[in-house]
């Protein structure tokens, strides 16, 4: 009952009920530092990793005879030739191996 003589709806709290106090903070501020540095340990390696890229990227141009678009269009070329080849493997396999339905077909 409250001073003004209602009745305050308060539920009991329950033991069994989770609560903020269960939360080792301490267990929190060391993961959130770890996950910290762990982040930064991360980004370096990405830096590398790319300053790598970037390196091998350059000496493999300067070796190149081509310009780059002459490059580009060369390997264009060659990608549209393998595609070519590949499908062509592919529909001879098909055919060799598999007969269409249609042609198994009696009417």
């Amino acid at each position: 009952m409250t001073t003004n003589g209602e009745f305050a709806m308060v539920a009991p709290a329950r033991q069994t009920d989770p609560s903020l106090q269960d939360v080792p903070r301490g267990m929190l501020a060391a993961a959130a530092l770890l996950i910290g540095l762990a982040s930064l340990i991360g980004l370096a390696g990405l830096a590398t990793v790319a300053a790598a890229l970037a390196t091998a990227a350059r000496r493999w141009y300067s070796r190149a005879d081509l310009s780059p678009a002459d490059l580009a269009r060369l390997k264009w070329e060659q990608a549209k030739a393998a595609a070519g080849a590949g499908s062509g493997a592919w529909r001879e396999t098909e055919l060799a191996k598999h007969t269409p339905r249609s042609a198994g077909a009696t009417r």
